[in-house]
């Protein structure tokens, strides 16, 4: 058994603490921003118009044949998350966010079986929909979504976003990319924790 299959259950378990990290990392700016969170707020905000990007790496790397993977797709990838890495100041929220885009690409490196890369293409599917589910309501309705601890006079003496020359809804409302990044994270967290049942998508997963 191929050292990818046979700790698949640990990665899987890894993948969801992971979530849970970063979900209540985007909870405590959204509802207890500190003053000197402005650069981990501005890192935040940029990972979810990132995640626009990645959300699809799970499902592109695992239905690709392992050389397209390895040598275009995660070069590709590779470069996003470079250019990501030269906009921000944060690099720990930023590694364990790469770790968690490793942990969804690892089937690209290695044979599995056939059941558990379609479990892994099923829970790609799924994160990607969710994503784009709720990008919608959270960006038409971003005048709706509860500022939390993120008011403007918070905002201002933090020095958010400072000099950065950004703009667009993430950036000038800072706290409608922080709470869609807690409540993205939460629904993949329920997705990875769903992943682990020994039957999770046999409804839609016809197994040979």
């Amino acid at each position: 058994m191929r050292i990818i299959e046979k700790f698949n259950r640990q990665f899987e378990y890894a993948g969801l603490l992971i979530t849970i990290i970063i979900a209540f990392q985007f909870y405590r700016l959204w509802q207890y921003p500190q003053i000197d969170d402005g650069s981990k707020i501005a890192t935040m905000s940029l990972l979810m118009a990132f995640e626009f990007i990645m959300v699809h790496s799970g499902v592109f790397m695992a239905v690709m044949p392992k050389k397209i993977s390895l040598y275009f797709l995660f070069p590709f990838y590779l470069l996003f998350a470079l250019a990501f890495n030269f906009a921000t100041e944060d690099n720990s929220i930023l590694i364990l966010y790469l770790v968690a885009i490793f942990n969804r690409m690892r089937f690209a490196f290695a044979d599995v079986s056939k059941k558990i890369k379609e479990q892994n293409i099923f829970k790609s599917v799924l994160a990607a929909l969710a994503y784009f589910v709720l990008i919608f309501p959270f960006a038409f309705g971003a005048e709706y979504v509860p500022v939390g601890g993120m008011q403007s006079e918070k905002m201002n003496a933090i020095g958010y976003p400072g000099d950065t020359g950004a703009s667009g809804l993430f950036v000038e409302m800072p706290h409608v990319a922080i709470s869609f990044g807690f409540a993205y994270h939460c629904i993949l967290a329920i997705i990875e924790a769903f992943a682990m049942r020994a039957n999770f998508g046999a409804p839609f997963i016809k197994h040979n």
